[in-house]
């Protein structure tokens, strides 16, 4: 899955990068931020 990111996030990216991601750490971790 890819995402693009609002804000950084450690050991993932920085705000505005696209990067992949496996589905479940972005619906556990990433989208309820």
């Amino acid at each position: 899955m890819k995402v693009i990111l609002k804000q950084a996030v450690p050991k993932v990216g920085k705000a505005g990068q696209l990067v992949k991601v496996k589905p479940g750490f972005a619906r556990n971790f990433l989208f309820p931020k």
